[in-house]
């Protein structure tokens, strides 16, 4: 009852040969994960430490603007002191202060309020000049805004004070210095601002060539349209470059800004190439030690998946060598039972074992060879016309002996009596695999039931027992290959554990299945197959089973 196959025994090896592209792969994405981990990771930790070099570079670079902003500073701090000796005069008369205007360079117009707030220069009555009538027009707001120059509660008698007032007019911000005496009077003082501007540049530094801070930097001073008023550093930033740092001037000048254009390479220099290099040397050798193990592992499993192949390969070799001679006894057995007397029952026993022992052993190498070809795909099936339950009764017939001997009685009920294409020895496996895991484990129930069914192209074959049964849960791993159930009442029952396997593989392969379906008491299996009714043309090329 064995399974025709391909012929083709040079490849026992083409299981190895199948794994070794996974093995390749898994060994593959051992070595390359971990180092794409720690790749990406080093990747992070030099962005993170770029991000935190560039923030100090930046501090660095707005360091040195704010030692700028100081300097402009300090000279706003003279062009005061200035003021303040300039307007505390003790004396606002009108012809006094347009004096002062026409001597004073950088003094564009003067203003005089009382403690009131009320205007006293320009005078609110008198006639103005061109230049009093054009400030009044371009400082219309702070008319509107006294409270620049007095609080709700400052009048007569409040504390000195002086500060800086700037608004927006025509093309840019305008300055304006105001002085307050102790009688509560203000004077202020429209302060030019290309004066003013002249006055910052000259204590700003220049382009020296030889500095080498400034060979690579660009800094410059910025109108509050952005527009720089004063540059130096020989570094050409590029058009839309953004400033590697930016600095808001202090009141008076809060509208303009301190920018500074660096290279990109300025600040990446500063990070640390031995850090950078150890890190890539200790990826290197992670990588070598990697691929080193991976080698390592690659050569142990092929060697072992070889070892393993020459072992199967021996049990094949074996299992042919042993299939021809068992396939003699069988015969000569067979032969020698029926040509014995019928009133020698001794012998006639004895003789039955044999034959019962020799079809045993006969199924056991059957399902290695077909096992072992299963896994390499070589099963190949030849269908031809027959009768399934004609193919039942031939295999029910050859355990009839095994059964009586151990009590268990047969009950086969027909249904499948119509001629279909089928694979006579893949149903006869099948059928020795079930039939043998009831003398194995259910013999003590005293019964097994097989009923048949057919409808236009499925055979379906039922097969019962009394037996202890499977247990709940267990369903679908009695088909997994080497497992075989163990209690107390299957404990000691020898076996192969691939019987099953190789039942549902073949019934598989036919179009079918095989299944463990619940059962009341003892096992329960449901065998399909895919059984198409034969053509006539077939039939007649049908040849007898033997």
């Amino acid at each position: 009852m064995s399974v025709r196959v391909s012929r083709d025994r040079g490849k026992t090896g083409s299981e190895a040969n199948r794994l070794r592209p996974k093995l390749i792969l898994i060994l593959t994405l051992i070595v390359l994960l971990p180092v794409g981990a720690l790749g990406w990771l080093g990747w992070r930790m030099a962005q993170q430490e770029q991000e935190v070099v560039e923030n100090r570079f930046r501090e660095a670079l707005t360091g040195r603007l704010r030692d700028i902003n100081t300097t402009i500073l300090k000279s706003v701090e003279k062009r005061e002191t200035e003021l303040i000796r300039l307007l505390d005069r003790g004396s606002y008369e009108t012809s006094d202060l347009r004096e002062l205007v026409r001597k004073s360079p950088f003094i564009h117009s003067v203003f005089v309020l009382d403690a009131a707030g009320n205007r006293l220069h320009p005078p609110p009555d008198g006639p103005l000049t061109d230049y009093e009538r054009e400030f009044l027009e371009r400082s219309g707001q702070i008319w509107r805004d006294k409270q620049t120059f007095y609080n709700s509660s400052e009048g007569a008698g409040q504390s000195p004070g002086h500060g800086w007032y700037t608004w927006y007019w025509g093309n840019g911000v305008n300055l304006l210095f105001w002085l307050r005496d102790a009688e509560g009077r203000v004077i202020g003082a429209e302060y030019d601002r290309s004066r003013m501007l002249a006055d910052i540049v000259g204590d700003l530094p220049n382009s020296d060539p030889s500095d080498p801070d400034l060979q690579r930097a660009r800094i410059a001073l910025t109108g509050g349209d952005g527009v720089a008023v004063y540059q130096w550093g020989t570094y050409e930033p590029g058009q839309n470059e953004p400033p590697r740092a930016r600095l808001d001037l202090n009141h008076p000048l809060d509208a303009w800004n301190l920018v500074y254009f660096a290279p990109s390479a300025e600040s990446g220099q500063a990070l640390s190439r031995g850090t950078l290099f150890n890190f890539a040397a200790g990826l290197v050798a992670l990588v070598l030690a990697l691929i080193g193990l991976a080698s390592y592992f690659y050569r142990e499993s092929r060697r072992e998946m070889r070892e393993a192949a020459e072992r199967v390969s021996f049990v094949n070799q074996v299992s042919h060598e042993l299939k021809t001679p068992l396939t003699n006894i069988r015969m000569y057995a067979e032969l020698l039972e029926q040509s014995l007397p019928e009133n020698d029952s001794k012998a006639t026993q004895q003789l039955g074992v044999i034959v019962s022992e020799s079809q045993r052993l006969s199924r056991l190498i059957g399902n290695v060879l077909t096992f072992a070809r299963s896994q390499n795909d070589k099963l190949a099936l030849h269908s031809t016309p027959g009768n399934v339950d004609q193919c039942i009764q031939f295999v029910l017939d050859h355990f009839r002996a095994t059964f009586e001997s151990k009590g268990v009685k047969t009950v086969f009920t027909r249904g499948a009596h119509a001629t279909v294409e089928f694979d006579r020895d893949v149903l006869e496996q099948i059928l020795g695999n079930l039939f043998s895991n009831v003398e194995k484990y259910a013999a003590g129930g005293g019964l097994i039931e097989v009923t048949s069914r057919q409808n236009e192209s499925t055979s379906s074959i039922v097969i019962s027992d009394r037996g202890p049964g499977i247990p709940k849960g267990q369903e679908e791993k009695i088909f997994d290959p080497f497992h075989r159930l163990s209690n107390k009442l299957t404990d000691g029952v020898t076996g192969t554990g691939i019987g099953l396997t190789i039942a549902r593989d073949l019934a598989r392969r036919h179009g079918g299945d095989l299944k463990a379906v619940a059962s009341e008491s003892g096992a329960r299996f449901e065998l399909r197959l895919h059984t198409p009714p034969a053509t006539p043309t077939s039939s007649l090329l049908q040849e007898p089973h033997v």
